[in-house]
């Protein structure tokens, strides 16, 4: 083959082995082996499948590629290296660092941007081998908490509703289970919450929440028949406050009904009180000359009486005014 035959033939190669590469970094994602790794920690990608011969090792130039999502056709190029150079590279951008002797790819302080789908490609002379994984990165779930969102009582039963929740974690699910595993688990859409209806013969009965993700689980236990002995009957509070309420009302109005009836019979008392007058003391005084025999006293003699009123204290109980009338006789000497 002329020299011209071979070019058009490495050429023909080429464009060949870029497209077997295209379809299946495309549309073979979902066979690419996946990773997961906790979010935050180191991770060492194996680019290349186990038991790979040396001599597929020892190519021409490697290429590491990485696709965010099946969707997105943009391609970002972290390594590209040619061997014949040697040498092991440094750090990359993105906290990237390739291990040239086993062409693994280290990650340090994995962030969420760093998930995706990674592509490692080998280029021969004549030959390309290309290997793919999937990296996903999880937070690590915490111990779950339970609480009780309804409770009511019947007939000696106990119906109530748990709600088991993790607050740290992502793509978490929740599962139940008796720990005796005698009573039938109702789960309700969500799988978060569980319904039961308990009597006394299921006192000890012990429940396990577990919440769990790809890369981590933790679980919660609670013995729910205890809630429902510190929980009076609903219907029998809502009764109790009824007539807590109603008596109180009842029992402030009549209080103020007695308080309003004193008060109006002392102000119709201090109304009709009667005035009492002053209690006044009458003095009559006559004067003559002496040597002469008194003179029967003139009734009523303007000139020769006098009149002298003393007022006293007003004494209680009040009596009706009273007067007292005293008649004195004076005799003048002889001049």
């Amino acid at each position: 083959m002329d020299r011209k035959g071979l070019l058009s033939l490495n050429f023909l190669l080429f464009f060949s082995l870029a497209f077997e590469l295209s379809c299946v970094t495309v549309e073979d994602l979902t066979k690419c082996p996946i990773i997961r790794e906790q979010l935050g920690s180191s991770v060492l990608l194996p680019l290349t499948p186990k038991g790979m011969s040396e001599s597929m090792k020892k190519r021409i130039h490697i290429i590491v590629t990485k696709v965010e999502s099946p969707g997105n056709s943009v391609k970002k190029k972290i390594v590209s290296l040619d061997l014949p150079k040697g040498g092991s590279p440094p750090y990359l951008e993105d906290g990237y660092k390739f291990h040239l002797e086993n062409l693994n790819l280290g990650i340090l302080e994995s962030k969420k941007e760093n998930e995706g789908w990674y592509f490692l490609t080998l280029e021969g002379n004549i030959s390309v081998q290309h290997f793919c994984l999937q990296l996903e990165l999880y937070e690590r779930v915490s111990t779950p908490e339970i609480k009780v969102l309804n409770l009511t009582q019947e007939n000696g039963n106990c119906s109530l509703m748990l709600a088991c929740e993790a607050e740290k974690g992502d793509h978490v699910a929740y599962s139940w289970s008796e720990e005796a595993g005698t009573h039938p688990l109702i789960i309700a859409n969500g799988s978060h919450l569980l319904y039961l209806t308990l009597g006394p013969q299921h006192a000890d009965s012990t429940y396990i929440c577990t919440a769990s993700n790809p890369i981590s689980n933790r679980s919660q236990i609670i013995i729910p028949w205890p809630r429902c002995r510190i929980y009076p009957p609903v219907s029998r509070q809502w009764g109790l406050y009824a007539g807590l309420f109603l008596g109180s009302i009842i029992g402030v109005t009549m209080i103020l009904q007695v308080v309003i009836l004193l008060l109006t019979r002392r102000g119709k008392a201090d109304y009709h009180q009667p005035t009492v007058e002053a209690k006044s003391l009458t003095i009559y005084a006559a004067v003559q000359k002496s040597g002469k025999e008194p003179d029967p006293l003139p009734a009523q003699d303007p000139c020769t009486t006098i009149y002298v009123a003393a007022t006293e204290p007003v004494p209680q109980p009040v009596q009706e005014p009273s007067s007292i009338t005293v008649y004195a006789s004076v005799t003048l000497p002889e001049s």
